[in-house]
């Protein structure tokens, strides 16, 4: 009997630090706006106008947070393709914050980049999300998707 109560204890305990960690998500302020850190991405390097997260579980997974002086998107694509980038699409949509973005996916050696750009608190912010090109975006699972989402 004892044990069960012991076994019983030690679950409860272990619900209830699970459950804090996914309430209490860690925070980080860029310049005017705070959002969450995705789950299994950790802060690498910040400054006070940029912010790089690197993925817990794989190194060539990247997010970078930028805030720039002005988004154009048609200037920003043709510099990314004269830049060596392949375009492979474009996107305009409005998060479920009100947020309008403008997400442009590229290709580059063999990796895949996704750049959103947008406007929050009367700052542009661009958002660069890489990843091998052996893994597909996935908008259920995007992390940025968790970023923009979350953004104060």
């Amino acid at each position: 009997m004892k044990f069960n109560k012991i076994i019983l204890a030690l679950l409860v305990v272990f619900i209830l630090t699970s459950g804090t960690s996914i309430i209490f998500a860690e925070q980080f302020e860029l310049s005017d706006v705070s959002f969450d850190i995705p789950g299994n991405y950790s802060i690498n390097k910040t400054t006070d106008e940029a912010c790089i997260l690197k993925s817990d579980n794989a190194d060539n997974y990247t997010i970078s947070m930028i805030q720039v002086n002005s988004s154009d998107a048609i200037l920003e694509k043709n510099s990314r393709m004269s830049s060596g980038f392949t375009f492979l699409s474009e996107e305009n949509y409005t998060s479920s914050n009100g947020i309008d973005i403008n997400q442009q996916n590229f290709m580059k050696n063999e990796s895949y980049f996704s750049f959103y750009s947008f406007e929050a608190n009367n700052l542009t912010y661009m958002v660069i999300y890489t990843f091998p090109v052996h893994d597909e975006l996935n908008n259920a699972t995007n992390p940025v998707n968790e970023i923009i989402e979350s953004i104060q």
